[in-house]
């Protein structure tokens, strides 16, 4: 198993507190069970409450987190910023966490603005007014959405292939992210997230302000951090 982050916006359960998310196939295996059962017969975490979640066969490779529910791909667990925060400083981790903390160059931010946080610095407001802006004409599109549910908002935009949306009207219906691999995602977009955060360059997860999500992410929320 390995460790990767997200931040979903108004999607992510728990107002994206300090939890982890999974797919359903590892609950109830050796790598996700409920602390009430043991690993050698492994009982599913329930939904709200504390699971046991283990990277590998070694059992100093477990450590407890909050379970929100169903999330990425098998054989990840998807963190959110808070559990970053609230748990790399602690000691005694599972090295396979302990050495995602340490890899994250946290440093490399102490001499840059924090726009997100500090909005109203001088050298972030071209940035974040232009981010606003566009965050502020897709809430509209999102509370449309929401109001009509998404299958009656795409049937209303059929003739706009660009305003029509999915996964709960999140994200675009269009597949117009893409990598120099050729792979191609739905990107999420600014109305999905919350108030004074707004979506990454590659339309991956919303930008909070969290040092420990633009270290893990890097170009995706990068730039909302400005030279002092």
């Amino acid at each position: 198993m390995i460790a990767t982050i997200y931040d979903d916006g108004k999607s992510c359960p728990g107002n994206c507190d300090a939890h982890v998310v999974f797919h359903p196939s590892n609950n109830g295996t050796r790598n996700a069970f409920s602390p009430e059962s043991q690993r050698s017969h492994p009982a599913k975490c329930t939904v709200g409450k504390q699971c046991t979640i283990c990277f590998s066969e070694d059992d100093k490779s477990c450590m407890t987190a909050t379970y929100r529910g169903a999330g990425p791909d098998v054989e990840r667990f998807d963190f959110t910023p808070a559990f970053y925060e609230e748990n790399c400083p602690k000691a005694n981790l599972p090295p396979q966490f302990s050495s995602v903390c340490k890899s994250l160059n946290l440093a490399k931010y102490a001499n840059k603005v924090n726009c997100i946080l500090s909005p109203e610095d001088a050298r972030c407001l071209t940035l974040i007014n232009e981010a606003a802006a566009r965050k502020s004409a897709d809430d509209v599109l999102y509370e449309e959405c929401k109001t009509m549910g998404n299958a009656k908002f795409n049937t209303k935009y059929a003739g706009q292939p660009a305003k029509q949306r999915t996964n709960d009207c999140a994200y675009e219906q269009l597949k117009s992210g893409h990598n120099s691999k050729g792979q191609k995602w739905h990107k999420l977009l600014d109305g999905a997230c919350r108030k004074g955060n707004y979506v990454g360059r590659d339309g991956t997860d919303c930008c909070t302000g969290s040092v420990y999500a633009a270290a893990f992410l890097r170009t995706e929320c990068e730039r909302f951090f400005v030279p002092k």
